[in-house]
């Protein structure tokens, strides 16, 4: 997997206190950088995450599915992507990595089915075109390694 096909959205250093007893960063800490990359996911696309209340919609995380790669420890520092796999009427399809910061070396990968979710109603809503067009534009296009 090449990390060029993806959008960096946030970067962070292992410090001791995120690994386990397994001596590596522990699951939480993984999952802490994914929402941390959704919230600035959620920004880039206008949709900034202290507006929610006004707004009355969020992204909300349908299915996710996770392959560790490589253990991440103490003092190594990576950078979350994000390309956008595709859209639905009222669902995206996000696929993040973690790659090394020196060495572009793919860590981690996970894959989120995330709903567009009116708060009030409490049920998924139809992304409109222009927020499609706008993801488009700051996000690329998702390629599996399959495809040439």
């Amino acid at each position: 997997m090449n990390a060029s096909s993806f959008r960096e959205v946030n970067r962070r250093v292992v410090e001791p206190d995120m690994c386990d007893a397994l001596g590596h960063m522990n699951i939480q800490y993984y999952f802490e950088t994914l929402s941390d990359g959704v919230i600035e996911i959620m920004a880039l696309l206008e949709e900034p995450i202290e507006d929610i209340p006004e707004r009355g919609t969020a992204f909300a995380l349908h299915k996710e599915e996770s392959q560790f790669l490589v253990e991440i420890y103490s003092g190594d520092e990576f950078y979350m992507a994000t390309a956008i796999e595709g859209f639905g009427k009222k669902s995206m399809i996000l696929q993040h990595r973690f790659f090394g910061a020196e060495d572009g070396l793919e860590l981690f990968r996970s894959r989120f089915i995330t709903v567009n979710m009116d708060l009030k109603f409490r049920t998924s809503i139809a992304f409109s075109e222009e927020f499609k067009s706008l993801a488009a534009h700051e996000f690329p296009a998702y390629q599996s390694e399959n495809q040439t």
